[in-house]
């Protein structure tokens, strides 16, 4: 069982080398067995030693790294929210009349949108030393393209079903580069469960891909001061559907709990909700963010992960 500290935008641009190596430690104690960084075009731009420092010392407390690759062309989810670099340079490789929340989106049918990943992949793989990749959830698998080498590919009215079975082959295309610079990699993907069982099926069954599953959360949430309420569907609800589909392919089981967002009136339900999940289910590969991002009390929930991860957990890790 891989255990993994989810980690989006952690220690990019302030960068204390001794807290990093204390956060590793921590993560090593709490019986995380790898750690998930995230890495987007800002990071590849002005953070290439950071991340260097953070491979570095993570590797140094035992624990493997995953990488996020995050934002890219719109298409991925990760860190910053922010529109891709890239893509956002390039209006000819954008997906014609669409703007998503974070901005435009590239055409998967693109040529230089294809080549441009592909190459953003090589340089981060060739420059470190990571141990594997985790898709984070495709974005917009099904919005239908207007864009020429949409029309070109699948005439003037493609569907849905036509633009999911495109992202399949871009992942798919994308997942066997990636192994062709680096065979060694362990690559995991979760989808969003409001994608179609067609496409989460299939992205599944891809080649080269070990893990593969969703996320979901085990408490209430809030952004602010509003009223914490549900936000997204509970972790659990989805453990039939990944079962069913990893099945189908061979493919080994992941989860990520969300544990972020989490006013302090609903840290005891995550502690109980956590409780009984841990105590039933059991991911191949599991994942929880590690000090999650705008939780009003961190180190409360941080304890309850801790203390949870140490009584159901430690046991059981590997770094396979």
């Amino acid at each position: 069982m891989i255990v993994t500290a989810y980690c989006l935008s952690h220690g990019h641009w302030t960068v204390i080398p001794h807290h990093l190596e204390e956060n590793f430690k921590d993560m090593a104690d709490c019986g995380f067995t790898a750690v998930a960084l995230s890495f987007s075009e800002s990071e590849m731009m002005y953070s290439r030693r950071a991340f260097e420092i953070q491979v570095d010392r993570a590797h140094r407390c035992g624990l493997k790294v995953f990488v996020i690759p995050s934002r890219l062309g719109g298409r991925f989810a990760g860190a910053p929210l922010m529109p891709g670099l890239w893509i956002s340079a390039h209006p000819e490789a954008q997906l014609p009349g669409y703007l998503s929340f974070a901005g435009p989106i590239a055409c998967i049918e693109s040529g230089a949108f294809r080549d441009w990943i592909h190459g953003f992949m090589t340089t981060l793989l060739r420059d470190y030393p990571v141990d594997g990749i985790i898709w984070d959830e495709p974005k917009s698998e099904n919005i239908i393209s207007t864009h020429p080498a949409t029309i070109e590919k699948f005439g003037a009215h493609p569907s849905p079903e036509q633009m999911e079975d495109s992202f399949i082959d871009f992942l798919n295309g994308l997942t066997a580069h990636c192994l062709s610079i680096r065979p060694d990699l362990c690559i995991t993907l979760f989808n969003q469960s409001t994608s179609s069982s067609r496409f989460t099926a299939a992205s599944t069954a891809i080649s080269g891909i070990r893990y593969a599953g969703y996320d979901g959360n085990l408490s209430r949430q809030s952004f602010f001061h509003e009223e914490p309420s549900w936000k997204k569907y509970r972790i659990e609800s989805v453990w039939e559907r990944t079962q069913a589909e990893c099945a189908l392919s061979s493919k080994g089981t992941f989860a990520l709990i969300e544990n972020m967002l989490i006013p302090k009136a609903a840290v005891p339900e995550y502690r109980d909700n956590l409780d009984a999940y841990l105590s039933r289910y059991r991911p191949d590969h599991l994942s929880l963010y590690y000090y999650a991002h705008n939780n009003e009390d961190p180190e409360s929930v941080h304890a309850v992960t801790k203390e949870m991860m140490r009584k159901y957990l430690n046991s059981q890790t590997d770094t396979a």
